[in-house]
């Protein structure tokens, strides 16, 4: 890469980072052009050369951020979750590794209102469901559990009920624990 290509590329992660921060701060809706170039320490005009538009500008940060934030896919579940154990284990490993990465994750990845609107912001969370949701089918297989056992641990396992636990003074784990609890006392009844 030339000098000139790393710091076009530099300038970019710099506008990027500060976008970030802002987002996670204010949230999109709520941060302008100006509060990027104020973070970055360029130009208004510098910001809209690397991103002319809101479309463009939040999928290259949500990129930035799953890359350092490394979330878990659909894929990952069987190898997470393994094959031994009682669907409670089987449901704590799928709950860890999904809780450890909300926690990882913090403040970046809460929505704002009128957010949920923007098409990034969709496909991640509908991302994010899928992800769940597989997380829960492999922790469940071999059981005789219903697609409606599927979304109601599903909802178990979801970010919201994480962060409510997390209120309450929950870490990740005990959070993970708990829920796996409560989705096998669930499934039994």
């Amino acid at each position: 890469m030339s000098k000139r290509a790393s710091a076009r590329e530099e300038l970019r992660q710099r506008i990027l980072t500060a976008t970030i921060e802002l987002h996670t701060e204010q949230g999109i809706l709520g941060t302008s052009w100006k509060d990027i170039a104020g973070r970055a320490d360029v130009a208004v005009a510098t910001v809209y050369n690397h991103f002319p538009s809101l479309a463009e500008l939040v999928p290259a940060c949500g990129e930035l951020l799953m890359t350092r934030l490394r979330p878990p896919g659909p894929d990952d579940a069987a190898e997470a979750i393994g094959e031994g154990g009682t669907t409670r284990e089987r449901l704590e490993r799928a709950a860890d590794v999904l809780f450890d990465f909300y926690a990882r994750g913090g403040a970046h990845l809460d929505v704002f209102p009128g957010e949920r609107d923007l098409p990034a912001i969709r496909e991640w969370e509908d991302y994010q469901r899928a992800t769940v949701e597989a997380f829960v089918r492999t922790a469940l297989k071999g059981t005789r559990a219903r697609r409606r056992d599927v979304q109601l641990v599903s909802a178990l396992f979801d970010l919201t009920t994480f962060r409510s636990l997390e209120r309450r003074g929950f870490d990740a784990h005990a959070a993970a624990t708990t829920m796996a609890r409560v989705a096998t006392c669930a499934l039994e009844r």
